[in-house]
Formats: C-alpha cells, sequence, structure tokens
C-alpha cells in the first residue's frame, strides 16, 4: 500500500513537471513570435515612435484644409497618411505638405524622424524659427521651407546631415548673418536664401547655384556681384521617394532580429531543463 502512495506521488511530481515545462513553452514561444514580428527600432511604449512625432507636428500646425485628418495617432504606423512616404521598412522617408494653405509652426520634434530624406513645406503660411533640430536628421537630402512666414536666423545646424542636395529658405523673414557651416556645404546642388532680411558679412557661398538677392542689406536690387550664380538654377523641384539611401535599415532590423531569435532558443532551451 506505501509502494502504491509512493508510486502515485511520484506520478503527481512528474506531471506537474509536464505542465510547468508546457507553460513555460507556451510563454517562451508567444515571447518570441510578439517580438520577432514587432518592429524592434520603431515602437516607444506601445506606439510608433514615428506616429508620435507626426502627431506633434500636426498639432503644431493649423489645418483649414484638413489634408492632415488622417494622421491618427491610434495607426500602427504612418505609412498610409496623406502627404507622407515611407520606406518598404515602414520608416518615414518624406514629408510632402507643399501648397496645403497651413500656418502655425513648425514642431521642433521633426527631429526624431532619423529617416527622412524630403520636407517639402513650401507655398503655405507657416510662421516661427526654423527648428534647430533639422539638423539631427543625418539622411536629410532636400529641405524647402520657401514662401512661407519663418522668422529668425538660419540655424547653423542645417549644415550637419551629409547627404543635404536642396536647400531653399527663400521668401521669409529670416534675420541675421548667412552662418559660415552652412555657407561651407560643398554638397549642394542648390542654396536659395533670396528675398529675406539677412544680412551681411556674406561668407563665400560653395553650393553649386545659390541666390542670395532681395537681403536689402545684401543685395538689394540683385544685381550686386555675387548675388546669383546659376547654371542655371531649378526654378521647381520635383521629387520621388524610393527605398533607403543604404542597406543600414536593413541591417539593422535583421541584427537586433537575430539577436532576439538566439534570446528565443535561449529560453525555449531552459524551458526543457
Amino acid at each position: 500500500m506505501q509502494e502504491k502512495q509512493v508510486l502515485l506521488q511520484t506520478k503527481m511530481v512528474l506531471r506537474r513537471r509536464e505542465v510547468k515545462k508546457s507553460y513555460v513553452m507556451f510563454s517562451s514561444t508567444f515571447f518570441c513570435i510578439f517580438f520577432l514580428f514587432l518592429s524592434p527600432a520603431n515602437l516607444t511604449n506601445g506606439v510608433n515612435f514615428e506616429v508620435l512625432t507626426l502627431i506633434e507636428i500636426k498639432n503644431s500646425l493649423v489645418d483649414p484644409q484638413g489634408v492632415l485628418v488622417n494622421w491618427d495617432i491610434a495607426s500602427v504606423d504612418p505609412c498610409s497618411w496623406n502627404l507622407i512616404t515611407c520606406s518598404s521598412n515602414n520608416f518615414v522617408l518624406s514629408i510632402g505638405a507643399a501648397n496645403q494653405s497651413l500656418s502655425g509652426t513648425l514642431a521642433s520634434s521633426i527631429g526624431n524622424l532619423t529617416y527622412l530624406e524630403t520636407v517639402l513645406l513650401q507655398n503655405n503660411y507657416i510662421t516661427g524659427n526654423i527648428p534647430p533640430e533639422i539638423g539631427k536628421l543625418m539622411k536629410l537630402k532636400t529641405l524647402d521651407l520657401s514662401n512661407n512666414n519663418f522668422t529668425g536666423q538660419i540655424p547653423s545646424t542645417l549644415s550637419h546631415p551629409t547627404h543635404f542636395q536642396y536647400l531653399r529658405l527663400n521668401n521669409n523673414s529670416l534675420t541675421g548673418t548667412i552662418p559660415t557651416s552652412v555657407a561651407n556645404m560643398t554638397q549642394l546642388i542648390l542654396l536659395d536664401l533670396s528675398y529675406n532680411n539677412l544680412s551681411g558679412p556674406v561668407p563665400r557661398l560653395l553650393a553649386n547655384t545659390f541666390n542670395v538677392m532681395g537681403n536689402p542689406e545684401i543685395c538689394s536690387t540683385g544685381t550686386e556681384e555675387d548675388c546669383n550664380r546659376s547654371h542655371p538654377k531649378p526654378t521647381s523641384l520635383t521629387f520621388s521617394s524610393s527605398g533607403p539611401s543604404d542597406g543600414g535599415t536593413i541591417n539593422q532590423k535583421f541584427a537586433v532580429q537575430f539577436g532576439l531569435s538566439l534570446a528565443c532558443l535561449f529560453i525555449i532551451g531552459f524551458g526543457f531543463h
């Protein structure tokens, strides 16, 4: 009788171990599936960080035509939103909101869109300073803020992106001098600072094409020497966004997912012991 009780207790212990092992396996598998299919670099507290950033930008603007109406904080990502173009990995590459009657200010949080390559906000009524945080956008190629009501000085941080090609700030109310760091940007195809309230001294501009006419304290008539150099200067710019300019995004995502896979294998393997 005692031997039967011992055998029964042994079976119960083994059964509890099997149940515990099954629970560990289920939990580990669920954990792995959840994180492997999640975009690892794209979430902050469960919300896509680019969604949060773009909602801050939306809230700082006045949108009389409702072109930003589908910018929704409950979205998984912003890639289906109006005026937004994304990469194949669902990172924001472009904001194309020209000619939309937008006013208000441009939020400094734009500097958080670290994969951004193109910003087209020309021909609106946006006021306030140009956010220095734009200098954090290291992949930025095109920034067009022309024909708005921006005031204040040109941020020297605009020289930080190393892929910059087109910088248009013309027809605003910008003041102060042209930052030496911006003047020294040799990679620029076009630099247009015309028709502002900029003052001298003017550093030597190294952009392939530049225009500073229409600044009364620099080039009041546009006939002064070195006010405008053009080969010729483009009158309008159109851009199409494609995939990322390099494999960095894909490699980063693969590396994170590979690390998670190893962690999952360790956890699942641990569950068998």
